[in-house]
């Protein structure tokens, strides 16, 4: 009978800390300093930087239609993308961990150190691409060659 009961228990209990997590996620992910990131990383100077990186040519005259045409896409799958990290969010994190950053990256200090990441990122995933390219050119190789 005690196992019947905490089963009960459980099958009732679970869902409302799915929803709870789910809520604080959402929290999370549509406040100011989330969606600030968002508007940053798919902004058209964070792609102009991305093709860079990538040692994209684009001639001068094309650039701003491409810049327009990568920013409606990805401003198409937004909504999917602020659903897959409300769901991300809310499966890696407890609901104590999601009202942890909330509260964090809604302070001052959180807020600067959000504004700071994509500068960050951008200065390292830039000064890597070429070893990052190098390193995958030779993956490559490597893994057809042990595949023959």
């Amino acid at each position: 009978m005690k196992r019947l009961t905490l089963a009960i228990v459980l099958a009732f209990a679970l869902p409302a800390q799915a929803d709870e997590a789910t809520d604080a996620a959402t929290a999370f992910i549509e406040s100011p300093v989330q969606q600030k990131l968002l508007d940053d990383m798919l902004s058209p100077e964070m792609l102009m930087t991305q093709f860079q990186a990538m040692q994209v040519q684009i001639p001068e005259d094309k650039v701003q239609p491409v810049l327009n045409i990568v920013s409606e896409e990805l401003n198409a799958i937004r909504p999917d993308m602020e659903a897959a990290m409300i769901a991300g969010a809310a499966a890696a994190f407890t609901v104590d961990e999601i009202n942890a950053l909330t509260e964090f990256y809604s302070s001052p200090l959180g807020a600067s150190a959000m504004a700071k990441m994509n500068p960050y990122m951008q200065s390292t995933m830039g000064s890597m691409m070429p070893a990052l390219q190098g390193a995958q050119g030779k993956i490559m190789q490597r893994v057809q060659a042990e595949l023959q």
